[in-house]
């Protein structure tokens, strides 16, 4: 069985270029730690320039999970 992999994307917001744009990682279900009495995930991207580095996601900026 191959290992699922999930695309993280955060709430839009406006960049610095005053466009909306948002966030978003690779990652694995290996890889994600939900801290429910803390509402938020913990997770490590597997790709792009973010990977390997923890990240912490609110509940509240989660914009779509999806299974890839």
């Amino acid at each position: 069985m191959s290992e699922r992999k999930y695309s993280i994307e955060s709430k839009r917001y406006m960049g610095d270029n005053g466009k909306m744009t948002f966030d978003s990682w690779i990652t694995s279900a290996n890889v994600i730690e939900v801290k429910h009495e803390k509402q938020y995930i913990v997770f490590f991207p597997l790709e792009g320039e973010c990977a390997g580095k923890k990240h912490y996601i609110p509940f509240s900026n989660i914009h779509i999970v999806r299974e890839l």
